[in-house]
């Protein structure tokens, strides 16, 4: 893969393509098989040599038989049966001895699989309703709250499994269904921001045939989609930058306390890796919260909960779903700052914290351990 932004496919070369008696196997005839020419080029740049990637919608295998082709191991977690046997025999045609299909749910396969190196996978697109497959299937899931929702856990829940500065890479292609733009490759971009570092895409274009485009017609031939490509890495934030919007934080709102890796680096103790965000810790107190949304939004920062956007008018709602919220701020001359207000910790209450809090330059700070 070049420095390019986007990636040309002109056609598929027979020998890698899903036999056809397989394809037959299928009752749509294997129609979303992907290309394998398509995961090649990822594979070969983002999964080191004797790495070991991961496909969490295996399908046919098409990823694992580019795996193979480049000379990586793969494995393939399918949840529908009949479709994972037909992407080990396919495996098993090619004499793929390092892929490994299993057939599943991915959650509940994560226990048992090794660390990885490179999470490669296409989305289940949203409203490809095949109901012979069962409501399990994220494609068949019955609106696309709750299709976003399966999708967020489906990523939080491989996180552990990634190694740290290991990437993940999703394609995915905004929708139109029915007379309704679906913006679902921005969506999932969103969804991965929250957990990983979200570093790059690519544009990946098929060569299709080509009419004419009568004049005020919208709707194209759809002939592309995105690579979203994520790396799990802390975020560096600009620390001073944080420092001066905590003090400022603390005067409007003198009993908050900072706690976590951020407190320790005001402290002056050596880290092995710096902070990549600040946790302060507040009372569970709605109206409290709502203040500190307004706060928030007033100096110019984009909050967020679990990857959602959240309002102040919502925190009551967004309370009993969540036990933080985040704010996050881009400065046009690039400094970050990230804040993340957390309101139930599980291991230290807020009273507890406020009991133990020394004062450090005008912010509450949790005593170095």
């Amino acid at each position: 893969m070049d420095n390019n932004s986007w990636l040309l496919l002109q056609e598929q070369e027979a020998g890698h393509r899903l036999a056809p008696d397989l394809a037959a196997r299928d009752p749509f005839g294997a129609r979303d098989c992907g290309w394998v020419e398509q995961m090649r080029p990822f594979i070969r740049q983002f999964c080191p040599e004797g790495g070991v990637l991961l496909d969490p919608f295996c399908g046919f295998g098409t990823t694992l038989m580019a795996a193979h082709l480049e000379g990586r191991r793969g494995i393939g977690v399918e949840l529908e049966p009949a479709r994972a046997g037909i992407a080990q025999e396919r495996m098993d045609r090619a004499g793929a001895v390092r892929q490994t299909v299993l057939a599943g749910d991915i959650i509940k396969a994560a226990a048992q699989l090794p660390p990885i190196d490179l999470l490669l996978t296409n989305i289940p697109y949203f409203g490809c309703r095949w109901p012979e497959e069962g409501e399990a299937q994220l494609y068949n899931s019955t609106t696309y709250a709750e299709f976003l929702e399966q999708i967020y856990l489906v990523f939080k829940g491989l996180k552990p499994l990634v190694r740290e500065g290991g990437y993940v890479i999703v394609m995915a292609e905004n929708l139109r269904i029915g007379q309704h733009f679906v913006p679902m490759a921005w969506d999932v971009a969103r969804i991965l921001s929250e957990r990983y570092d979200l570093v790059d895409e690519r544009i990946l274009l098929y060569e299709r045939a080509r009419q004419p485009l009568p004049a005020l017609q919208v709707q194209s031939n759809r002939a592309h989609e995105y690579a979203l490509i994520a790396r799990k890495q802390a975020r560096a934030i600009d620390l001073q930058e944080s420092l001066s919007c905590v003090r400022a934080l603390a005067a409007a709102f003198p009993d908050i306390v900072v706690y976590g890796s951020y407190a320790h680096w005001l402290h002056g103790e050596a880290l092995e890796r710096l902070p990549s965000d600040v946790d302060l810790l507040v009372p569970d107190d709605l109206e409290q919260l709502k203040k500190l949304v307004c706060w928030f939004e007033a100096q110019g920062f984009q909050i967020a909960r679990w990857g959602a956007p959240l309002a102040s008018h919502a925190v009551p709602l967004a309370a009993n779903a969540a036990h933080y919220f985040r704010a996050q701020r881009l400065r046009a001359s690039g400094e970050l700052c990230v804040i993340d207000v957390c309101f139930e910790d599980a291991q230290l209450s807020y009273p507890a914290a406020l009991s133990q809090a020394i004062t450090f330059g005008g912010i509450k700070v949790m005593p170095f351990r």
